[in-house]
């Protein structure tokens, strides 16, 4: 009997192509379910993760099952809902998206499975009509999270793993194949680098090894100095040893929880049900990040060549990205699960569906030091036919290095809440550049309360009515003319080194825009920002006054205001870049440069150095 497909899907485009036997027709695959873990015999530094799929037909699902073992690394790839068709992914089920607050602390959550209710005599997780499997009694533990609507949140443990556990892929394998005994021990190094300097008081040191990403620093710094997210990292093997038997033909059900304690937002896409009380998270759409100390991050930039066994610690010698990186990319990636890559092969990027951090980001700080000039990134035409994400093991197998993970981004607010928030992070992040934040209003005076408040342009009619304002000037005032909403304008002042600087940001109308794939999608409209220091012959209020209706004139064009502003004043422009924390972190600094604040910036002015080619205008 089949099933009734209740989603609409939505074509999308990937170029890895796996080799787990869905290759054999041109039938339509959907994976609907994570079923637990084995040890890989073939590879054995990369387990294997067991997925469910059901034959998609007329808009119908089969009844009926296949069982395929895919690379544990791969699973960021097989989300469940995905669609594939010759071994490559080619559209995605639309769930519903959502947005949930929780408690991460013990008591808040449980871990349950279908097996464990039917044993005890209790309800289901989740009626198995929404999202039916097909055994009644299905081992795979789920995460329940109690919610404040009486109801609950329920999260398959492979899918938090999978997500929330880091960013990278490779952090995932290293917990799931190698024990955790601390400093000193093979697996520790594979994740760890050694760290010269000594500690700082109320900061964390992590030096990320060079097959993990910037994202997997949270995780991997409370796994060093917290003791409750280091239990949880070594119970993902100790699981898996535990439960191992070679003579088991079943594969291997972890529990795999939250790894710190206390509220956090998780955002997830799934199925509702008991009345919209109750949600089934299929897929983790993003996480915050715990609060606690600033982390210090650096990583380990030598080279291969002249990194020893004896400097990197034991164990260490195929852990580290190889030394080339595919010059040219094939348009379809082979992934497999069955053997490991090559020593001094060429490594090849595969990114997992962006990661959203909700909420406040956690302070982290680069280390920034010269890179060494025989160090990676060397581009190389390598004769690769496929790409694995295991430990590098012999030679001339043709199998490359796949080094996957998911990009970590931050949720836009919109431009005046954005840069908003980041003057505030920033304040918390670089001390030494902002000391203080405030937002002004012409009835608030300056206010440190963290919701700040615009101030509302005045119509020309009021005003000014004698003189000719052309039409396009007078609509552009309003936010909306139909209910003569004005548009705003947020006026901040930073204090950097005693000495204010204020921003000044027009408030946007939303608009429309097209994606890279002709998607139109939610965007607003575009201006730059103005930055100025007064002199101190500057009456405050008057000058605003006279900028804040010069605004109105040049709709928004603030080029044309610099040589009114009172003192120094520049524009600038609202970039971004892959290092970022925040979004809008880079426009704050671009501001600040522009103006000439950089004697006090250390490690941000450089990040801003490095992030000049990624600046977008808006």
């Amino acid at each position: 009997m089949s099933i009734p497909l209740n989603y609409k899907i939505n074509k999308i485009y990937n170029e890895v192509r796996l080799k787990c036997n869905l290759r054999d027709n041109d039938t339509e695959w959907m994976a609907w379910w994570y079923c637990g873990l084995y040890k890989n015999h073939m590879a054995e530094s990369q387990p294997n993760a067991v997925v469910a799929f059901r034959e998609l037909s007329a808009g119908n699902l089969s009844d009926d099952i296949i069982i395929r073992k895919i690379p544990l690394t791969a699973l960021g790839q097989v989300r469940i809902g995905t669609v594939w068709k010759d071994g490559v992914c080619r559209s995605e089920a639309i769930f519903d998206t959502w947005t949930f607050t929780v408690d991460f602390t013990n008591d808040s959550w449980k871990f349950n499975s279908l097996h464990e209710s039917c044993e005890k005599g209790l309800k289901p997780p989740y009626p198995q009509s929404i999202h039916p499997i097909r055994y009644h009694k299905d081992k795979n533990w789920l995460i329940e999270f109690r919610l404040p609507t009486g109801g609950k949140l329920i999260i398959p443990c492979m899918e938090f793993f999978s997500r929330c556990y880091g960013r990278s892929q490779e952090l995932n394998r290293v917990l799931a194949t190698y024990p955790w005994h601390g400093e000193n021990s093979v697996d520790y190094s594979r994740l760890y680098a050694p760290i010269d300097e000594q500690e700082e008081e109320g900061k964390w040191k992590v030096k990320l090894r060079k097959r993990l990403v910037n994202g997997d620093v949270i995780f991997l710094a409370h796994a060093k100095y917290d003791s409750y997210t280091e239990k949880e990292a070594k119970n993902i093997y100790a699981q898996i040893e535990f439960e191992y038997d070679p003579e088991k033909i079943t594969p291997l059900f972890i529990q795999v929880g939250p790894w710190f304690t206390g509220i956090a937002e998780i955002k997830v896409q799934g199925i509702w049900f008991d009345d919209k009380q109750s949600f089934l998270a299929l897929r983790i759409i993003g996480c915050s990040d715990p609060g606690g100390v600033p982390i210090i991050r650096d990583r380990d930039d030598m080279s291969n060549a002249n990194n020893s066994t004896e400097e990197a610690g034991a164990g260490d010698e195929g852990a580290g990205i190889p030394n080339k990186v595919l010059s040219t990319q094939p348009e379809i990636i082979d992934l497999t699960g069955n053997a490991e890559p090559d020593h001094d092969t060429a490594m090849i990027e595969i990114h997992d569906s962006d990661f959203e951090v909700l909420g406040h980001p956690r302070v982290v700080i680069d280390v920034r030091k010269a890179r060494a000039k025989d160090g990676t990134g060397s581009r190389t035409e390598v004769d690769v036919t496929e790409f694995s994400s295991g430990e590098n093991y012999s030679s001339e197998k043709g199998v490359g290095y796949a080094a996957i993970h998911a990009r970590q981004i931050m949720e836009s607010k919109g431009m005046l809440q954005d840069m908003w928030n980041a003057m505030l992070f920033l304040m918390e992040k670089q001390p030494d550049l902002i000391q203080s934040v405030n937002w002004f209003t012409f009835q608030d005076k300056f206010s440190e309360s963290k919701l700040p408040k615009l101030i509302a342009l005045q119509p020309f009619d009021t005003l000014d009515e004698k003189k000719e304002i052309d039409n396009e000037a007078r609509n552009w005032a309003y936010l909306d003319k139909s209910n003569l909403k004005m548009r705003g304008v947020l006026v901040a002042r930073l204090i950097s080194n005693g000495i204010p600087i204020y921003i000044l940001e027009i408030q946007r109308k939303p608009r429309k825009k097209k994606d890279h794939e002709g998607t139109p999608k939610d965007a607003e409209e575009s201006f730059r920002g103005l930055v100025f220091m007064p002199n101190d012959n500057c009456q405050f209020e008057t000058c605003l006054q006279e900028m804040l209706s010069g605004i109105r004139n040049v709709r928004g064009v603030v080029n044309k205001l610099v040589g009114l502003c009172p003192g120094k004043a520049a524009t600038f422009k609202h970039g971004s870049a892959v290092n970022e924390q925040m979004p809008c972190e880079v426009a704050v600094l671009n501001a600040l440069h522009n103006i000439g604040v950089t004697q006090v910036f250390g490690s941000a002015y450089l990040a801003l150095e490095i992030s000049k080619s990624k600046d977008k205008v808006t």
